[in-house]
This record gives structure tokens, sequence and C-alpha cells, in this order.
């Protein structure tokens, strides 16, 4: 039989460790024992780039106005009476009104990667939409890989898949995402640490460089003490005082600025270059002088994934299952895409004058209710060719004409234009 000696014991307590790790507490652990500093999302809304980005993109979608429609033999037409547009637009039942409760969401959608909502069915009736931080809440997940499971714990209280609204980032369980703070950890604590430096410099004042004695004298620790007590008083954060005594024979040599310092002062804007391209914004929308073209790229892919993502959840959560295929909620973009719009028109003009497009495809494309306006603009000076029957036919004449006959060939009198 074979004794556990202290040091199997240990590996042993090691690899149990081991095994109860996830990679949140293995990411925190590694980086306590290499000296760095765990990236949290409260950590990284000190980046002004990220702040920015964020505000950004949680802010233009919260202000998007929600509205319902209902599909009705084939048409769309807009329903303002129902009771879950004033929750989803203005009161939600919770203390965060719904500006706050959708700024909130999409911010958690974005950094931790899980937006968590409590929809509060009553009967068939939602009394109320809540907020939930993400740090509350736990799941338990199904062990079936195909037909997944989850139930939810918040507050020591259990609640079902259906009463918990997500909105996930980069999920593959449909219960948890992964957001910017997991996806870019070097990027977001290279930013931290240079600004820790800089701060640390603009708090303290200290200036580096080095005390010089001249030859043949020496300096006990006890002056060397008295003069490091001496200079943090002067640098300190709350210091008054004005000037340092040296020493007969010690002077002071400023060492200057070094090449890391120089270095993080230009490679703050590049930082902040990458910050906008994590978040897929234009630089220039937060920098100003931004362009059209600048802002239609930001719309379509920073704005219009979570536009998406949250819609999808709405209309998910908020939706009997009766309800659905007939009513869908939507959020109005049309706003964002005004910049475009006398583009978009151009191009509708276009299409429509050569007769490759009618008008109610273009009033469906824009979102309108189509008019029974079936039919294609014509020009009298246009020749229409049938390349099945190998006929052409001019409406300025009214005539038909086969290509196939010789000279041209002899009009066909009285056949009916429409075939």
């Amino acid at each position: 039989m074979r004794t556990i000696g202290l040091l199997d014991w240990f590996r042993t307590e090691r690899r149990s460790q081991e095994q109860t790790l996830d990679g949140s507490q293995l990411d925190t652990a590694l980086r306590a024992a290499l000296g760095g500093s765990a990236v949290t999302v409260r950590s990284v809304l000190n980046i002004p780039a990220v702040s920015g980005s964020v505000g950004f993109i949680a802010g233009t979608v919260a202000s998007l106005p929600i509205r319902l429609y209902r599909n009705k033999n084939g048409q769309s037409e807009e329903v303002t009476d129902d009771y879950r547009l004033r929750l989803l637009n203005e009161e939600t039942g919770d203390l965060l009104d719904a500006f706050q409760w959708k700024c909130t969401l999409v911010r958690d959608y974005l950094l931790p990667g899980n937006g968590y909502t409590y929809v509060d069915w009553v009967s068939n009736r939602i009394d109320g939409l809540y907020y939930v931080d993400p740090m509350q809440v736990s799941a338990e997940i199904g062990a079936d890989p195909i037909f997944k499971t989850a139930r939810f714990f918040i507050g020591g209280r259990s609640y079902r898949d259906y009463e918990i609204m997500r909105i996930l980032r980069n999920t593959r369980d449909g219960v948890t995402g992964s957001g910017l703070v997991a996806e870019s950890p070097i990027q977001l604590e290279t930013m931290l640490n240079a600004l820790k430096y800089e701060n640390r410099m603009v708090k303290t004042g200290a200036k580096k460089g080095f005390l010089k004695v001249e030859k043949d004298k020496k300096v006990s620790q006890t002056v060397l003490d008295q003069l490091r007590n001496s200079w943090r008083k002067m640098y300190g954060p709350d210091s008054e005082e004005t000037t340092v005594i040296l020493n007969d024979g010690v002077d002071f040599k400023d060492a200057g600025q070094t090449a890391v310092e120089t270095q993080l002062n230009e490679n703050k804007q590049t930082n902040a270059h990458e910050i906008y391209r994590i978040f897929n914004i234009a630089p220039t929308i937060l920098e100003g002088d931004a362009t059209a073209e600048d802002l239609k790229n930001t719309v379509r892919f920073a704005i219009a994934p979570v536009v998406k993502a949250l819609q999808l959840a709405i209309n998910r959560f908020c939706l009997l299952e009766a309800e659905k295929g007939v009513l869908a909620f939507e959020i109005d973009m049309d706003a964002l895409d005004g910049t475009d719009m006398l583009a978009r028109y151009q191009a509708y003009e276009v299409a429509i004058r050569n007769g490759w497009m009618q008008l109610d495809e273009v009033r469906y494309d824009e979102g309108r209710n189509p008019l029974g306006l079936k039919f294609i603009r014509l020009g009298l000076d246009t020749v229409i060719y049938d390349p099945e029957s190998r006929m052409i036919y001019t409406p300025n004449t009214k005539e038909w004409a086969s290509i196939d006959q010789k000279g041209g060939g002899e009009p066909i009198a009285g056949r009916d234009p429409s075939g």
C-alpha cells in the first residue's frame, strides 16, 4: 500500500483547484501570478475612447423609437395602441425608465457580453421590464448539447428560461455571452497601464533624476533618508513645500523624459483609434469632420448589429406565441438613414425610370404600404423586345413586328400589345 506524502498531497490539491477554475477565474489567477491586473468592466470605462464609444452606441440605440406592426393580408400596418409600446419607449415599471434601461442593456451587451431583463408576465400581460445586473445572475445549463435548457438564479430565486430576456454577444449556449472586455484584454490593459502611469506622474509631480555627490565625499544613510523624505514631501499630492535643501556636495541632475514616456505620448492617439476599430466606429465620428460615408459605415457596422440583437430579443420575449408571425416590434432606424436618403432616392428614381422596379416595390423597401400601383413606366420612344417570340413592340405607333421577317417585316395590324 502506497503512503501519500506531503508532496503528493500538494499535487492533488493543486489539481483539484485547477479543475474548479473557470475561464474568468483562471485569467484573474494568472494575472495575479504574473503581477498584472485583471481588466474589468468598471476599469475599462476609465479609458476615454472606450467610454466614448460605448456611450455613443448605447445612446444612439436607446434614442431610437420602438414601433409595433401587424401583418394583415400581406400588408403591414402600424399598431399604436398596444400597452407594450409604453413599456418599451417610456415607462418600464422599473426604477429605470425606457431610455436608461436600453442604454444599460446595450452597455452590458458590449462590455461583459450579457444583457439581462426580467419580463414580469402576469397571465397574458407584461406588468414590467426589470433590468438585472449581470453580476447578480448565475445560470444552470442543461447537459444536453443539442436540446439546450437553462435555469437562472437571481437573488436566491430560480427563474425559468422565458422569464429572462437576454441580449448576448458572441454566445454559444444562449445563456452567457462574451463581451469586448474578454475578447481584447491586452489592448485594454495596455491603455489602462498608460493611464495609470500618466496619472501617477501628474498626481505626484515626481521628477526623475539623480543625486550626484562630489568626488571624495560620502553621504551617510541618514542623510539619504532625509533627502528622500524631503523629496516626497515636496512632490506629494498635497504638498505645500516649495524647496528642498541639499547637503553640501550633493547636486540633483534631471534624468529628462525617457524614451518610454515619449513613446506613450505618441501611441495615445493610435491606441484610441484601435479602440474605435474594436467598436467598428469611424474615428471621425467622435473626433469631428465625419463624412456621410463615415456615418453610413458606422451605422451599418456598429449600430445595426446591436439594434438587430435588441429587436430580436424584444420580439422573442415580449410577444405571446400566438402573436408571433402576426405582430412584430421594430426599432425605427429611419432617423439614422436620413444622411443617405438623397442617394437612396436617386437610385430608386433610376430603377423606376428604367423599368426594373415598380413603385410599390420601392414603397415596400422603404417600409411603406403598397398603393396597388402594379405597373412599370415606359416612355413613348421606348422599343420593347420579347426574346421568346422574337417580336418588337413600339408603344409610339402601337405596332408589333417580327425581327425574323426580311426587310424588317410587316407590321402585324390589330395585335394586342399585351400578348
